[in-house]
């Protein structure tokens, strides 16, 4: 099933299934309500896609937990710090906390942060949270990062904050897993990334160090995970500027005027313009 939140004609905030170009509205009030298992039943009015605006498909989750599962997009990153991998990040799948009020639509504007000339995008895959801590479906993610504000928050040996606090793009709608190649814990798909129309990357979803089963197990380790919780995969191999940058050449960032798209098999498309 594919599920999205969208605002129809009146304005008004609903919960659907897509089913081809139509939008098939159901019960739930909002997408944490059908998370919780309320209001899986069709309300029994249905939408041309066309016609209405879709939101995230969780506009407000409880909490977005971003990990750091593929192993060339950690390595690219400390080869550039002059280290190696530490030995840490192989007993456990680490994360970070982002910023669920900064939640951004499926093609609402992502503004560069004051002081920022480093603007980045990251090719990710969300997974959502439902009912008694499963995965109940699968999304897209762009993590956007002000890299040169991270690289000086970072040195002062906490995490990301002001570098990541400003915006995530999610949507633009939520897959259940039985829809895609999930297989071994892991989506085995192709994702990619275009700016202004042109192929920036391609990356392997499947080619994770850490599976989506061990990031949920961590996630939910001496605490307890709520229907609606994102958990971010982190940056795919090769699925960020500053890894593409590394490659040498003039380094490029994102400028004011670009569109930048994310997009997968099966989990659709994510574009944002930079204002």
């Amino acid at each position: 099933m594919r599920l999205v939140s969208f605002r129809d004609r009146t304005g008004s905030d609903r919960v659907g299934r897509l089913d081809g170009d139509r939008v098939v509205e159901l019960a739930a009030p909002s997408m944490l309500d059908w998370l919780r298992g309320e209001g899986h039943g069709e309300a029994g009015r249905d939408h041309a896609l066309a016609d209405v605006a879709l939101r995230a498909p969780l506009c407000d989750p409880p909490s977005v937990r971003d990990f750091f599962a593929y192993e060339g997009h950690v390595a690219t990153g400390w080869r550039l710090r002059g280290g190696d991998v530490p030995e840490a990040w192989y007993e456990a799948p680490v994360f970070y906390f982002s910023n669920p009020a900064s939640i951004h639509d499926p093609g609402r504007p992502v503004r560069r942060p004051a002081g920022c000339e480093w603007l980045d995008f990251e090719l990710e895959i969300a997974a959502v949270v439902g009912e008694e801590g499963a995965i109940a479906g699968f999304t897209l993610l762009n993590d956007w990062s002000a890299r040169d504000i991270q690289r000086k928050e970072m040195t002062v040996g906490l995490g990301p904050a002001k570098g990541k606090d400003f915006a995530t793009s999610l949507g633009p709608w939520l897959v259940t897993p039985d829809e895609l190649p999930y297989e071994d814990g892991r989506l085995h798909l192709q994702a990619s990334a275009t700016l202004n129309g042109e192929e920036l990357t391609r990356s392997d979803a499947g080619a994770m160090h850490w599976t989506w089963p061990q990031l949920l197990a961590h996630a939910a380790r001496e605490t307890r995970l709520r229907p609606g919780d994102v958990l971010g995969s982190g940056t795919m191999n090769r699925g960020c500027l500053l890894e593409l940058n590394a490659d040498g050449g003039e380094p490029r960032w994102l400028q004011p005027g670009d569109v930048l798209a994310i997009e997968a098999d099966g989990l659709g498309r994510l574009e944002a313009p930079i204002v």
